[in-house]
């Protein structure tokens, strides 16, 4: 009986005896003899023995009609779509686009031009009743509560946050809070009462002192790593759950010793209330690429020459902020269910209520500020737009036709609908990422391992 290989395999040889193996939309991960895959590829087969045949047809490598894999796609969104129709109920409050920072590299440049630059007292007042009013539908229910900006942490927002920390109280809601962390320092008051609920103060540090004063400074110029520092003391000091990011790319990549080296003479690396995390940085107004921002697989590559001269830095930042590796990494720790993704982000499930100083709701953080992107208003009533919501509810890998075709297609999502809509003025066309590059990339470099892990794990 004639067999086809699946729409959906991913391999890399990893030496001269192994190939790594990856379905991307069951999971399926494995490692092969050479031999075996090469006849695979060649569709040879006959001439594979019975066993290793039929493990490849049974993890779904290989199909006697491809029209089942069809079918396994369209019940595994079914199931999908059932498990997000309970999607958490997340609000975020936006009590200003002001900030006191100007960072190079920043993607809401516009924010602090816009002329609705703090909430009112009114404006807050319709906040708090439009997210009693949503959370209703859930008897009240609230998953997270969520401070972002501009930037939340500024002295004239103080009265306003502390009707919104209320709220979250209230609620009994997980608090997260998103800031520069020049003035955390400042907020311990209010901060304290609630400590127990914030899952994670994110600030935003890019390197020793001299790297990261040129990239996060005040509007004067002054760099901003003192006050930064300082903030971190504080906040750790009171027990306050607090989580570094580390924006890299291709200008500051090769500070990460140094930086490193900081945290570690501060005790910051061993207070169990800090932990240390890498971000990329992205453009997503553009596919292009400059001096700073460069392809993923390259920038991959250097940060994996820093990890062989400081093993420790493998070990605290890791990988997994390179999304194309995610799947992979996720498989090989055990994780026990593994599921393809048919959206790129919660944006898509319209799980984010973004309420704004301008009285706008919007899905997508990058969004804010441009009401035309909104998907509804607080102020002064509340109300939804269905036709801005389906600008990213009407986006999956099943709807956008170059996906369908797509190996890569279940760990993407059909990339960044805000992307989309900014580059192509059009939701439905994919944003393709280096996933074939960053996946051969890792595994050049880190296969090796891969396969000493997966082995030992049987």
């Amino acid at each position: 009986m004639k067999l086809f290989p699946s729409s959906y395999n991913y391999s890399h040889r990893i030496n001269s005896r192994y190939t790594l193996i990856n379905n991307t939309l069951t999971g399926a991960l494995d490692i092969v003899e050479n031999n075996i895959w090469s006849l695979v590829e060649g569709k040879k087969f006959n001439s594979i023995d019975a066993e290793p045949l039929s493990n490849l047809i049974e993890r779904g490598y290989l199909y006697y009609d491809l029209k089942k894999e069809d079918e396994i796609l369209v019940t595994l969104y079914d199931n999908y779509t059932k498990k997000v129709s309970s999607r958490p109920l997340r609000f975020v409050f936006c009590p200003s686009y002001q900030c006191n920072l100007r960072c190079t590299y920043c993607f809401q440049t516009d924010l602090p031009s816009n002329p609705n630059k703090f909430m009112s007292s009114k404006v807050l007042d319709d906040t708090i009743n439009a997210a009693e009013e949503i959370s209703k539908e859930k008897s009240g229910k609230v998953d997270s509560v969520e401070l972002f900006g501009g930037e939340p942490l500024l002295l004239k927002n103080k009265p306003l946050l502390k009707k919104i920390l209320k709220f979250a109280k209230e609620k009994d809601a997980p608090i997260t809070i998103v800031t520069n962390g020049v003035m955390a320092k400042d907020f311990t008051d209010i901060l304290l009462p609630v400590k127990e609920k914030i899952k994670m103060l994110q600030i935003t540090v890019d390197g020793p002192p001299e790297i990261h004063n040129k990239r996060r400074k005040f509007p004067s110029g002054k760099g901003s790593f003192g006050k930064i520092s300082e903030s971190i003391d504080s906040l750790l000091k009171n027990n306050i759950h607090t989580n570094v990011r580390v924006n890299i790319d291709n200008t500051n990549i090769e500070y990460l010793p140094d930086l490193y080296e900081y945290i570690s003479k501060k005790n910051w690396i061993k207070n169990p209330d800090f932990n240390i995390m890498l971000a990329l940085i992205t453009d997503h107004s553009t596919l292009d690429y400059n001096n700073i921002i460069i392809p993923e697989e390259k920038l991959l590559e250097r940060l994996i020459k820093v990890y062989d001269k400081y093993p420790a830095l493998e070990d605290t930042f890791g990988f997994y902020k390179f999304k194309p590796l995610r799947h992979i990494l996720d498989i090989v720790s055990g994780a026990p269910n593994v599921s393809p993704k048919f959206i790129n982000c919660e944006s898509n499930l319209l799980e984010l209520n973004i309420f704004c100083p301008d009285g706008y709701i919007y899905a997508c953080g990058e969004s804010i500020g441009n009401p035309e992107y909104a998907i509804g208003k607080f102020s002064p009533k509340l109300e939804f737009y269905p036709d801005k919501e389906k600008l990213w509810t009407g986006r999956t890998i099943l709807n956008i036709e170059k996906c369908r075709t797509c190996k890569f297609a279940p760990l993407c999502g059909g990339g960044c609908a805000y992307s989309s809509i900014l580059i192509y003025k059009d939701n439905s066309k994919p944003i393709c990422e280096r996933y074939q590059e960053v996946l051969d990339t890792f595994l050049r470099l880190r296969g090796e391992k891969i396969l000493k892990k997966y082995i030992n794990s049987f």
